[in-house]
């Protein structure tokens, strides 16, 4: 199964798309996010775009929990991403929207798949706040 999900990320991540360009890089300042019933903010993450449209992601859920993840940029602002948690040893993927608000501000609205590795699999809807520069 976990090689099925991985084959899955990696033919998503394979189709050229369009949006962020090589060198730019996104602060998520904000991601609120709604699991268990309960309104959740988590802490920043940062995404840096090695190649256009495809970018590394590193951020910190809590203190001991240091998600590693990527993103990309499959049609117009659509991307894909994948993030691993290696203090919860989760796996999650999604699907988002960029939406530009001036020049420097991008907000986020995802839909993402939790714990994937693990036979139950939650399904979220966050928003992010990411400055870019």
């Amino acid at each position: 199964m976990k090689q099925l999900i991985l084959m899955f990320a990696l033919f998503v991540c394979s189709f050229a798309g369009y949006s962020q360009e090589k060198g730019t890089a996104q602060l998520s300042t904000l991601s609120i996010s709604s699991t268990e019933n309960a309104i959740n903010v988590s802490s920043p993450s940062i995404t840096y775009f090695f190649f256009n449209n495809m970018g590394l992601t590193l951020g910190m859920a809590n203190f001991d929990d240091i998600t590693v993840g990527t993103k990309y940029y499959v049609k117009d602002n659509n991307f894909a991403f994948a993030g691993y948690g290696t203090g919860s040893e989760s796996l999650d993927l999604g699907l988002g929207k960029t939406y530009k608000w001036k020049d420097h501000v991008n907000v986020e609205p995802r839909l993402t798949f939790s714990d994937v590795l693990d036979d139950e699999i939650n399904l979220g809807l966050s928003l992010h706040l990411n400055l870019v520069f």
